[in-house]
């Protein structure tokens, strides 16, 4: 997000620190985002980013995938966001995995029309923003679920964002000029996110089928509780 200012549906511009405020009341965590671009802003959150050092891609992914899980089960406070955005001027950050928030990340607008023209009674009802080539879905699932790709069929049509995971959210920019925003009446001040039973609910999956299946026949990704 370039600029001192936020907008949302419904409201007057307000600061970046006000709209991670009122964000965080409705159930979101906000993070911040280097300037332009996608990647947490560690130091502005006051961590020290090790993979800025080792210069280390393993690194820097692992730090990212830790902290979002971290904040998504001891939330930040109020505090904690007024700090982290004080006189920031990057972009934001909305965190998955958030009492079950799960956000659909489909890679382009094609894919996306294609699957909601099956869906349109759910989306008239949740928060969804615009991404400068596809589009972001915010539901909240029954059950924790934890960051994958997105499926239809057999083909990868995005990324689900939840434990581990964020999005760039709206108001952001990146360097090459491409925004994005909320949907006319579908922001979080307009509506919450709708409940879900799961992906397959939505003819969606996290892998693709043939691992799905080879997983279940050897029982992988499972284990008894204690």
């Amino acid at each position: 997000m370039h600029g001192a200012t936020a907008e949302h549906s419904g409201m007057q511009p307000v600061t970046e620190t006000e709209y991670a405020i009122r964000l965080l009341a409705k159930g979101y965590i906000c993070v911040p985002l280097c300037a332009g671009g996608k990647h947490l802003d560690l130091q502005a959150m006051e961590y020290r980013p090790l993979h800025l050092q080792s210069r280390r891609r393993d690194l820097k992914e692992l730090a990212f995938q830790s902290v979002a899980f971290h904040l998504s089960q001891k939330p930040p406070t109020g505090d904690d966001i007024r700090r982290w955005f004080r006189k920031f001027a990057g972009n934001v950050g909305i965190l998955g995995g958030f009492s079950n928030l799960l956000i659909l990340d489909f890679d382009d607008a094609a894919t996306y029309l294609s699957w909601s023209s099956k869906h349109e009674a759910l989306l008239n009802r949740t928060p969804i923003a615009r991404s400068p080539n596809g589009f972001h879905v915010y539901l909240r699932t029954r059950d924790p679920t934890a960051s994958s790709s997105l499926y239809a069929g057999m083909r990868r049509i995005g990324h689900v964002k939840a434990l581990g995971g964020y999005v760039v959210g709206s108001p952001s920019m990146l360097k090459d000029g491409s925004s994005y925003s909320w949907l006319k009446d579908h922001s979080p001040f307009d509506v919450d996110p709708s409940p879900i039973e799961g992906l397959a609910s939505l003819s969606l999956r996290a892998v693709s089928p043939f691992k799905y299946h080879y997983d279940r026949m050897l029982n992988r990704g499972f284990f008894e509780p204690p």
